[in-house]
């Protein structure tokens, strides 16, 4: 299959970063009349970029198999989504990206040790040799500027441990999940917000504390944006997505997993060299579009995804 020709400007895109935040409704975020929880996003990032007000996961709406259909580009339909160790079925970005890049250069953020089973496939002549650097373990310290009360209090300290390792070691693809705190050892998957879902707290306590956590993640994309675009390496060669894997039920706020609009309907931005600033996009996308327009923008071939470029988003 032939390359898609790229233009001078995309070709200008040298780093990317992915930061996935799942369980926040699209009516809640993107969808919500007047921005109230994502103000940072929707008033600061969103002119710089382009959104899409149809993305979607049609398939399964849980953590893991949802990221690795959004990673290979091929939708994943495992028979236990909440349970089952095995790797993906094909290669994902990371393995695209480091097979056709000098270096392994790739690093995957998580709060939660058990996604590191989307970082790599076993599919032959890619697998564990081209996995990014997993950075769950990490061990370091970093102030986190106008974010650091609030994340604390919220318990994600994986945000402060991968900003020190990606500023000093200059990934050139990220993906960052900002979905868990691996220290909340109660909690299910998605602990910031189901901090909401197992407390015995009053109705109206929890719905607060669901909102205030897309509050932080609003904090937290945008504190993250400004620091790349702070940083010499990274300035204005940037690709910055981000977007969930999965939402939340429409009518009750204390889960996902089913065929609802909650669950399907995601939230997605996108900004960086080559991407149409201050756009919507009203065409119909899903998850496993991004492998495909990833491949596109930085010239890597993706030959396994089975994906559509989005090619509406493109200058």
């Amino acid at each position: 299959m032939a390359k898609e020709p790229l233009s001078n400007e995309k070709s200008k895109a040298k780093y990317l970063f992915i930061i996935i935040a799942n369980g926040i409704r699209y009516n809640d975020a993107f969808g919500n009349k007047h921005h109230l929880y994502t103000d940072n996003i929707w008033t600061k990032l969103r002119p710089l970029g382009t959104i899409c007000t149809k993305f979607y996961n049609t398939k399964l709406t849980y953590p893991i198999p949802a990221q690795a259909s959004l990673l290979t580009g091929v939708w994943h339909m495992w028979q236990n989504p909440l349970s089952d160790t095995i790797h993906p079925a094909f290669p994902t970005i990371f393995e695209y990206w480091n097979k056709n890049k000098s270096g392994n250069s790739c690093y995957f953020a998580a709060s939660k040790k058990q996604l590191e089973i989307i970082s790599h496939s076993d599919y032959q002549g890619y697998g564990k040799s081209f996995a990014p650097v997993f950075g769950t373990d990490l061990d370091s310290d970093v102030d986190t500027g106008t974010v650091k009360d609030a994340m604390d209090v919220m318990g994600n300290a994986m945000y402060k441990k991968a900003i020190s390792y990606i500023f000093k070691h200059h990934p050139s693809l990220v993906y960052l999940n900002l979905d868990s705190d691996e220290n909340d050892k109660n909690a299910p998957s998605h602990a910031l917000v189901c901090r909401v879902d197992g407390c015995e707290e009053e109705e109206a306590d929890q719905i607060n504390t669901y909102y205030e956590f897309i509050i932080l993640i609003d904090a937290i994309v945008y504190d993250f944006w400004t620091r790349i675009q702070s940083d010499e390496t990274y300035k204005n060669r940037s690709v910055f997505i981000f977007l969930s894997a999965h939402g939340r039920h429409t009518n009750d706020f204390r889960g996902f997993g089913c065929n609802c609009q909650g669950c399907r309907q995601l939230n997605f931005l996108i900004i960086g060299p080559g991407v149409k600033k201050n756009y919507i996009s009203k065409k119909k996308r899903t998850l496993i579009d991004i492998c495909r327009t990833v491949g596109v923008i930085f010239n890597i071939p993706t030959p396994f995804s089975k994906g559509k470029v989005m090619k509406e988003i493109v200058e």
